[in-house]
């Protein structure tokens, strides 16, 4: 693979690091194209247990390269620049965004670096995200390119800082600090810069060890619960607790548990 790199480690974990350094690895077609194979692979691979996904370089990611677009088309009014860009959100940035926020496995990410434009999106659509000390984000569409925040942006923020911080991180374009992150609740830690790979590879061994059904139900309600009532989101429970304590596994933890 050109643009990623793979690894999976004895104890479950695979680490898909983009690889695009030059670029601040930013989302071309190629690079979104070898993440959502890698993606479909790793989630039918039995060893693979929980996902890291980071970036190596000085940015984890700088979010759409629009190389891609046809700008002669565009120049010569055969095609609408609004069009391409729709286009290319349909066939690679959506699907991309929703491969990982379906993937049937915990997801980490880990925040080396910027996260800019639809970066913003990609670097917050996990479970649980680490960040760097170095890390921040910037949601540079509106202020900067006049157009609104996108690859998932408008769902993630609100539901990670509150409407009042959502809006002004979106309009603004300014920088956001991994340590503000930290403190708004975005991110769950920052670490040192050259402790982020073991830190996320910490936690993905100890999200490895619990069933995977169990930790996507999870996501489902706590995501489902904000657009839910209260009463909604207890019957959500009951019926997911009842389709996963009747899995081998939960009645073994309890027989252990008992045991003590």
């Amino acid at each position: 693979m050109g643009t990623i790199l793979l690894d999976i480690s004895d104890d479950g974990v695979a680490t898909l690091t983009l690889n695009r350094v030059k670029a601040l690895n930013a989302l071309n077609i190629d690079l979104m194209t070898e993440v959502r194979t890698a993606l479909e692979e790793l989630a039918r691979d039995d060893r693979v247990k929980a996902l890291i996904i980071t970036a190596n370089g000085p940015a984890f990611c700088a979010g759409a390269d629009l190389t891609g677009v046809p700008l002669a088309d565009v120049a010569s009014g055969k095609l609408q620049m609004g069009d391409a860009i729709s286009d290319m959100m349909l066939e690679h940035f959506n699907p991309l965004m929703q491969a990982i926020y379906d993937f049937p496995k915990p997801v980490i990410s880990a925040l080396n670096g910027i996260a800019a434009g639809g970066g913003v999106g990609l670097a917050l659509c996990a479970d649980i995200v680490l960040a760097a000390e170095s890390a921040k984000i910037r949601v540079v569409q509106v202020n900067t390119l006049g157009i609104v925040a996108d690859l998932g942006a408008n769902w993630l923020l609100p539901r990670l800082l509150g409407r009042g911080r959502a809006m002004a991180v979106s309009l603004l374009g300014d920088d956001v600090s991994a340590r503000s992150l930290e403190s708004w609740g975005v991110v769950w830690q920052v670490v040192e810069d050259q402790q982020l790979l073991s830190t996320a590879q910490s936690l993905a061994k100890k999200l490895a060890k619990a069933p995977a059904n169990a930790v996507i139900a999870t996501r489902r309600l706590v995501d489902g619960a904000s657009e839910e009532s209260f009463a909604d989101t207890l019957e959500a429970e009951r019926l997911a607790q009842r389709k996963l304590c009747n899995e081998p596994v939960f009645f073994e933890s309890v027989k252990a548990f008992i045991s003590r």
